[in-house]
């Protein structure tokens, strides 16, 4: 079984490495780092979910003949929701469960910004801080704060963009949705509404915390990842 991390705006898909000592050693953790980011910064830097997915796609096909499932945060919601577009439209094998942390559907209109294409970078990384959703904490490096402020100002964009409806794509599987309770963007989200995208089950965990309520329940996530994949 192959599980696939997707990363968050601004984030690296690697500081999901910790999860490994929670998960059985069996379950092949693969981190989806994205095109122009962190160990993938010598290549150009994908401005758009599509392109970035399709890259994906590529770059992992040969995985994708194994049993495997998606957990996606924030951002990485709408990568596995254009990675399944994707997949499906080219036939691919499709996850046997998706997890979604951190974000309501892509179809509604909860957004960090009235006019995101307006906003300037100064702002997207002034609220993504004041509001607990940056995981970049600042650096005496001014030249690498940059260039992780630039990938986070990008991710916001893109994801801040992205489209997709129940009619457009329809997850093949059940569904686990994990958010924390104190998080600035849940709080006028009902996530259970992302129980649209599938035809399967949807279970709704809540857990104490902000954005990044996963860093203090690590163990308690990856049970319910476990419990899910060993059903």
């Amino acid at each position: 079984m192959v599980l696939f991390f997707f990363p968050h705006a601004g984030g690296s898909a690697k500081s999901y490495s910790s999860f490994k000592r929670f998960l059985p050693k069996e379950l092949t953790v693969v981190p989806m780092e994205l095109s122009g980011r962190f160990t993938r910064l010598a290549e150009p830097l994908i401005d758009n979910v599509p392109d970035c997915v399709s890259d994906l796609i590529k770059k992992h096909l040969e995985l994708l003949t194994e049993d495997y499932a998606l957990f996606g945060h924030s951002m990485g919601t709408v990568l596995v929701t254009e990675f399944v577009k994707q997949t499906l439209a080219k036939g691919l094998p499709q996850p046997c469960h998706i997890f979604l942390s951190g974000k309501n559907p892509p179809d509604e209109n909860v957004h960090c910004f009235e006019n995101i294409l307006e906003a300037k970078d100064e702002e997207i990384v002034d609220y993504f801080s004041a509001n607990a959703l940056s995981s970049n904490a600042p650096i005496p490096d001014e030249e690498l704060m940059r260039t992780l402020n630039r990938i986070l100002c990008t991710d916001v964009r893109m994801a801040e963009r992205y489209k997709a409806t129940p009619e457009e794509v329809k997850f093949p599987c059940d569904i686990t949705v994990i958010y924390g309770r104190d998080d600035v963007l849940m709080q006028s989200v009902d996530m259970n509404s992302w129980s649209r995208f599938t035809d399967g089950k949807c279970q709704v965990y809540p857990f104490d915390g902000d954005h990044f309520y996963y860093q203090q329940h690590k163990e308690e996530v990856c049970g319910i990842i476990k419990e899910k994949l060993h059903k």
